[in-house]
């Protein structure tokens, strides 16, 4: 990637505004290799992967690098045609692939999520599914409620080990977060479950997840291919989130204010700049280098050996995520039909 384009402010108070250009971004070549340090009891888990699309693939080379801790004993697609990985066997059923592990990474399509999952876990097998956990709020809740001891859920919401996120979560831990505003926008294929479930949910999550708990939403417009949502935070903090999938330049970025700091970070770019929240010198956070697939990936097997889920994301957070979204959604659909009967001036 080139230099990071610097923001403008979005339409609502509180969107996003990187005050200065940033440096060229940081590619996936140049992370470093990720931790290899065990966690107190390891294990090797064998794992299969159900679904060769393009983040079953990253999947699969990330899982493939980390032998210490995962075993890829085959793969599962329904196209018969799907590019394999290369050396690792290629299973003919759903069920074959389900049988033969200890943890299913789902990378299906959205719509396949829920009953994939369902029998993943009614097979008492670890689950790892892509975002957004399922295509509605009811089977997110149902596949959440399904998560037990010795077959458990968790939903792969990367962008928690996105590096600036990660220097965040430390930073903020002890912090009273007054405001949480992130936007994401740039090109990306429209989708059956509009922009909110599709791309929103990463986002939605991790304003739950810096801001110490469940999001409360506060308004919301917009419609399948962009939207604005207005929430507060368990903390008692406020935030705004836009998503435009149209847009043509690719941003996504964080502005977290604290009692104490402003932190500003390019989650594209990979840089965190903090400054004191009443002015000061904008200073530069470090930030870990590691792949955050492979972070993610790590979690998992460190969690499922029996560490806490600090990071990683679980069924339920997966599900608040899904319902917030859904919630979001049909706030600015009520606007619409009210719109459409004269309720609203101008609509």
């Amino acid at each position: 990637m080139g230099a990071a384009t610097a923001y403008r402010p979005g339409g609502l108070p509180g969107a996003l505004a990187l005050r200065s250009h940033l440096p060229p971004a940081v590619t996936s070549a140049q992370f470093r290799p990720v931790r290899q340090k065990p966690p107190t009891i390891p294990r090797r888990h064998k794992v299969t992967l159900l679904g060769l699309g393009a983040m079953g693939q990253r999947h699969a080379r990330v899982l493939g690098a980390l032998g210490h801790r995962f075993e890829v004993v085959g793969v599962y697609d329904v196209r018969g045609d799907a590019p394999a990985p290369p050396d690792v066997a290629r299973f003919t059923s759903e069920a074959e692939a389900i049988a033969r592990a200890e943890v299913v990474v789902v990378a299906t399509p959205i719509g396949g999520h829920a009953s994939v999952v369902a029998r993943a876990l009614g097979a008492g097998r670890h689950v790892l599914v892509e975002k957004p956990l399922c295509a509605t709020a009811a089977e997110a809740r149902a596949a959440a409620s399904a998560s037990r001891e010795g077959a458990r859920l968790f939903v792969g919401h990367s962008e928690r080990f996105n590096p600036v996120v990660r220097a965040l979560a430390k930073l903020v831990r002890c912090e009273d977060v007054v405001s949480v505003d992130l936007r994401r926008v740039g090109p990306a294929k429209p989708s059956d479950y509009g922009v909110l479930v599709n791309l929103g949910v990463h986002d939605l999550d991790l304003a739950a997840y810096l801001g110490g708990g469940p999001i409360a939403l506060r308004g919301a417009f917009g419609g399948d291919e962009r939207a604005h949502v207005l929430y507060s935070t368990a903390g008692g903090g406020v935030g705004h989130l836009f998503v435009d999938r149209t847009l043509p330049v690719r941003q996504r970025a964080i502005e977290l204010l604290t009692s104490r700091w402003l932190y500003e970070g390019d989650l594209v770019a990979h840089r965190l700049v903090r400054s004191p929240r009443g002015g000061g010198p904008r200073t530069d956070v470090p930030l870990p280098l590691e792949e955050p697939l492979a972070a993610q990936a790590l979690a998992l097997a460190d969690a499922i050996d029996g560490a806490p889920p600090r990071e990683i994301a679980t069924g339920a957070d997966g599900a608040r995520a899904v319902e917030a979204a859904e919630d979001a959604a049909a706030i600015f659909c009520r606007k619409v039909v009210a719109g459409a009967r004269g309720l609203i001036p101008g609509v």
